[in-house]
């Protein structure tokens, strides 16, 4: 019975810890390497303005996921096509350069799978989450227990469209692309049938 009590008590503890993280509270403070340095990359957003434009539209929208894309979209909106296409060229760095097996497969086990397609929507939700947590869950994937947030609730993909739309209402054209930004090879491949077993935690999240 007292081992059960500790059980429940520690599941409790994490909900509770989990739910602050997702509602209230952010990873400490990440001064680290950041994946523009040195990317071989111009005409970008230094990577401090970019993220005080996340933090505004999250903070805004009182972290709804939906409304924060739509904030974004607006407030990109109101700057100049090329402000627009540098916001949009540090975005397409960034998830160029997170891209790797190492977090993919927590984003698998958290999701019950997940595609291409869905890693790529992944870690642009991870983005808007904002640069401490998008940076400590890539030092440390298992931070995804009290950040993380399936596809099938929060529906990852609508940041990735943000700087498209806001340069089409901007100037009425496309947004010039990108195909001088290059993805890492991304490491070692996971074994799927793996994923689960090595992150319990996020695979009880999944259901």
């Amino acid at each position: 019975m007292q081992v059960l009590c500790l059980i429940l008590t520690v599941l409790i503890l994490a909900v509770l810890i989990r739910l602050l993280f997702r509602k209230v509270l952010d990873l400490p403070a990440y001064s680290g390497k950041l994946l523009t340095d040195n990317a071989g990359v111009d005409n970008l957003m230094e990577e401090d303005k970019f993220w005080q434009i996340i933090k505004i539209t999250r903070d805004n929208s009182k972290r709804h996921y939906q409304i924060q894309c739509q904030l974004l979209t607006e407030y990109l909106s109101n700057l100049s096509g090329q402000e627009i296409i540098q916001f949009d060229r540090t975005f397409s760095v960034l998830m160029a350069r997170s891209y790797s097996f190492r977090l993919w497969e927590p984003a698998y086990s958290l999701n019950g799978g997940c595609s291409d397609d869905a890693f790529e929507y992944f870690r642009s939700w991870l983005i808007a989450q904002g640069k401490n947590k998008f940076y400590w869950t890539i030092k440390c994937p298992r931070l995804l227990f009290f950040v993380g947030v399936k596809e099938l609730i929060e529906h990852y993909e609508g940041i990735a469209y943000c700087a498209y739309e806001a340069y089409q209402q901007k100037t009425g054209l496309d947004i010039p692309q990108r195909q001088d930004i290059q993805y890492a090879d991304g490491g070692k491949m996971f074994k799927e049938d793996e994923a689960f077993l090595r992150y319990p935690e996020l695979a009880l999240l999944a259901w």
